[in-house]
């Protein structure tokens, strides 16, 4: 395997990766807000736009990557236990990078060593 195709394998594993983790998320928010232990609330849209199941599912998304990737806009405030579950996925989308980093930096795979160009 040359150094383009590890670069763009590495690329696709990353992708899938935080795709992976933020779907998670979003799926524990849905499952807090119809246990009605936690909940997120929209501060642009109405009440009843809020109630429909796609807000709930495209609202879910969009908090769950917005908080993973920028720790939030603002525009969302999570209540309820939705809180801790918001401060956990900052913390890993905040932690993650610098793990990837670290992977790539200080501990090189074996045959990144075996097949320099």
């Amino acid at each position: 395997m040359n150094r383009k195709n590890i670069v763009i394998y590495n690329i696709i594993i990353l992708f899938n990766l935080y795709f992976f983790i933020a779907v998670c998320f979003s799926i524990v928010y849905i499952a807090l807000t119809i246990l009605k232990l936690g909940y997120i609330v929209d501060h642009y849209a109405s009440a009843a736009h809020q109630n429909q199941l796609i807000d709930l599912i495209s609202r879910s998304l969009y908090f769950s990557y917005i908080t993973l990737f920028a720790v939030g806009y603002g525009d969302m405030t999570p209540l309820g236990l939705s809180k801790a579950v918001s401060m956990i996925q900052a913390f890993v989308g905040f932690i993650l990078p610098y793990a990837i980093l670290l992977k790539y930096l200080i501990y090189k795979p074996s045959f990144l060593k075996n097949h320099k160009k």
